[in-house]
């Protein structure tokens, strides 16, 4: 088994169609504009458009900048039918505004060739005043993440968008879609595939992750409430990862409530052998929960690269529960889907 909760928390990480207004916004070679924002120290960061009337439509290429598209904590607007691309760091970014990211392409976002740098998100909605929704996008070709939310204080809707990720790669372990730091989210009927990490260390890419708690830096607030139902999830390492933990990464004392229901989750191969350490142990499980009280009911979890073999590693799970407590598992099928 593995030697402790930690691993299993650290694995994956390293780290609508309306119109708003009537002016039809968009961006060709990127004039790069300098933001306020600045991310884990890095910024502040320039954008390709700032705080853009009306609804951001068309190409928008941020070839050059730091961000395709930013909104400030001040702002309302709508991304709306547009295709974000070349950004190094972030495609669409919500900083606290109130933003519906609807209908769109972001992609190629990160390095150029893409590497191991911690960057490259397609979506992030980041801070307590965030609101809106992401919906019906497809996000693809992206370094670290797809989607992110980040200590959102009201709840996002994420629903029926496509997460395409680059796996399986050897220079960054990917996340799909990620609720985090205290964030709120339903994610509802989204297809994420392909984040799959074969290279070396301590990583496993996730198809779903929601992640809190001092475990993943001090001062990091748990998210709890987080309901994941009705997603498809197809050749991730870990389909999702529900994952609270306290200062020494064991599970918190508290309730933390997190709900995935209903999803599909697939992978037929076993990628993830070489990390975990000197002996390339590998880490791969449909569901793997460190919460409490979190509850796992109905989802349908099959592929042999959850199917756990007889002399580990690689270390292979269905269902992954070794660290959680007082969850609830309840009429998942484990052999269809």
């Amino acid at each position: 088994m593995r030697g402790s909760a930690s691993k299993a928390a650290l694995a994956v990480l390293a780290l609508g169609a309306s119109m708003v207004g009537g002016a039809v916004s968009t961006a060709s070679a990127a004039t790069c504009l300098l933001t306020p924002f600045s991310y884990n120290g890095n910024g502040p960061m320039t954008a390709a458009m700032i705080d853009p009337p009306g609804t951001v439509t068309g190409p928008v290429n941020a070839t050059g900048c730091d961000i395709g598209v930013y909104y400030s904590s001040a702002a309302s607007g709508a991304v709306n039918h547009a295709d974000v691309f070349g950004s190094l760091w972030f495609g669409v970014v919500n900083d606290g505004g109130n933003v519906n990211v609807d209908n769109s392409s972001i992609h190629d976002v990160g390095d150029n060739p893409f590497n191991g740098v911690q960057r490259g998100v397609g979506v992030l909605f980041i801070g307590s005043t965030a609101t809106g929704r992401i919906n019906r996008n497809s996000v693809f070709r992206y370094q670290k993440g797809g989607i992110s939310l980040k200590g959102n204080a009201v709840t996002i809707e994420v629903r029926a968008n496509r997460v395409d990720g680059l796996g399986p790669v050897d220079f960054i372990a990917q996340n799909g879609i990620q609720v985090g730091a205290g964030g709120h989210a339903h994610l509802f009927n989204n297809r994420v595939r392909d984040n799959s990490y074969t290279g070396d260390g301590l990583a496993s890419s996730g198809g779903i992750l929601v992640y809190g708690g001092e475990c993943y830096g001090t001062g990091t607030p748990l998210t709890t409430g987080i309901v994941v139902e009705k997603n498809i999830l197809r050749g991730n390492d870990v389909g999702i990862f529900l994952s609270n933990l306290d200062a020494s990464c064991n599970t918190v004392p508290v309730q933390t409530n997190n709900v995935a229901k209903r999803n599909t989750i697939r992978n037929d191969a076993i990628n993830n052998t070489s990390g975990w350490g000197t002996v390339g142990e590998g880490y791969q499980a449909g569901i793997s929960v460190n919460g409490r009280h979190d509850s796992l009911i109905g989802n349908k979890i099959c592929g042999i690269g959850y199917k756990p073999v007889p002399t580990p590693p690689p270390y292979l799970f269905r269902i992954d529960a070794t660290y959680g407590t007082a969850n609830i598992i309840q009429r998942n099928n484990v052999n269809h889907c």
